[in-house]
């Protein structure tokens, strides 16, 4: 049976998925009429087909293995969608938060789900991918593939041997000795930041519990900016800073009023940022993972206006990617390849990147503008596209933005332990009047 190793980000994600800390992907799309299930699932099988990695499963390994492989049957174990009919918008909101608190078995091909959830107003799609499976941009290419297939129009993919142009190290590893020492650098300027842990956000809502970081679940929150308020938005922006930097400023001044109106102490606000490793040329193709990630921190003293915080952001996203900074992450999961698998599953805690103090207060993980999906036929055109990244404890609280024609759409994951409904409702406030202010 073919198979192929997991690489470096694979088998990092699938050493600390441990439950109630589910390390998922959660992409979702709404159309304005009927979803055809018919045809939806002719178009999932025939996506699932397009890319080797949707269609695959976990090796089983013993536990003194080192190396993880994916394998590839001829078969599919089974179809992984579900239809749901819920009787009101209510009913939709718990099916999701449902959705993304699921630790999806990767020993079962295909190794993801996809729920198919019936509303009056129009359908739901929901993508739930392992992030040891794929990243942000591969549940996006998925969803393309089957959105293009049910609309019977054509699915390029970029001319690549798929599983060949995985080795991350080949395309992120430093390349010299002056870039792992400007790598290495960065790296210990981080530690040394990481001696005092990032503030966190501040619970509201919840009921005392002896040990509030064992309350299961996520929920699910997302609300869009309008064409106008996106452009008002991100005409706020001073070069060389960028729309992603102006975003990563927005989260942490909401965080620091949050927090004050907590009467919580102010700290460093740490947010944990992907970076996509794909060659521009195939930037959004590719179903599988090529998200590597840096820290950015902002002092109490620097959280001040949207405009002065994204510039003390931009100064350093600009120095990461002068010194390809992305890539140490990947540098660094390279050591500890020779443990064998019962270490590894260990890898909290005897890898100190996943340490609590190195652990950031939120994660800000923007997948940019991406391509239109076309007409879906008799089920109408696609209305929304809303993403949400994994949020482990303690960082809590994760965001997730998609550009969608002319609009900016936010979803926010965050953990039971932390907000309640109405709380979440009050702190996405919180954010939206941070951008638009």
């Amino acid at each position: 049976m073919l198979s192929t190793r997991l690489n470096h980000l694979d088998a990092t994600f699938l050493n600390i998925d441990r439950r109630p800390e589910t390390w998922s992907v959660h992409i979702e799309i709404r159309v304005s009429k009927r979803i055809s299930a018919r045809r939806l699932t002719y178009a999932l099988r025939a996506a699932i087909a397009r890319h080797p990695l949707a269609r695959a499963r976990l090796k089983y390994f013993e536990g003194t293995a080192k190396d993880y492989y994916w394998e590839f049957p001829p078969e599919l174990d089974h179809l992984p969608l579900t239809i749901w009919e819920p009787k009101d918008e209510q009913g939709v909101d718990n099916i999701r938060n449902r959705f993304v608190s699921i630790q999806v078995p990767l020993t079962l091909a295909p190794a993801f789900m996809l729920y198919l959830v019936r509303s009056d107003g129009g359908d739901y799609l929901m993508l739930n991918v392992p992030h040891a499976l794929g990243d942000g941009l591969s549940a996006f290419r998925l969803m393309q593939s089957i959105l293009r297939i049910y609309a019977e129009q054509p699915d390029p993919q970029a001319d690549l041997k798929v599983l060949e142009v995985r080795d991350l190290l080949a395309l992120a590893g430093a390349k010299s000795t002056s870039q792992r020492l400007e790598r290495t650098k960065l790296l210990l300027e981080h530690l040394a930041k990481s001696t005092t842990a990032p503030v966190r956000i501040a619970s509201k809502g919840i009921k005392p519990t002896e040990n509030i970081e064992d309350l299961p679940g996520y929920g699910v929150h997302q609300f869009r900016l309008s064409a106008a308020d996106s452009k008002r938005f991100m005409s706020r922006r001073e070069k060389p800073a960028t729309v992603n930097d102006q975003l990563l400023a927005a989260m942490t001044l909401a965080i620091r009023r949050w927090n004050d109106s907590c009467s919580t102490t102010p700290g460093r606000v740490a947010l944990m940022m992907p970076v996509n490793l794909r060659p521009q040329e195939w930037w959004h193709e590719v179903f599988s993972n090529f998200s590597s990630y840096v820290s950015i921190s902002v002092d109490a003293q620097d959280q001040t206006t949207l405009e002065a915080t994204t510039a003390k952001v931009s100064q350093q996203t600009i120095a990461f990617k002068e010194a390809g900074a992305a890539g140490t992450l990947i540098d660094l999961l390279d050591i500890p390849k020779f443990l064998p698998a019962f270490l590894k599953g260990r890898l909290k805690e005897l890898f100190p990147l996943f340490g609590k103090n190195l652990m950031e207060t939120t994660w800000v993980s923007n997948l940019g503008k991406l391509s239109a999906f076309p007409a879906l036929g008799d089920a109408g055109e696609v209305t929304a596209l809303y993403f949400t990244p994994p949020a482990p404890m303690p960082c809590s609280v994760s965001l997730g933005i998609v550009c969608m024609g002319d609009e900016l759409l936010m979803g926010i994951r965050w953990r039971r332990s932390q907000f309640d409904q109405a709380a979440m409702v009050e702190f996405a406030a919180l954010l939206k009047s941070v951008m638009l202010e």
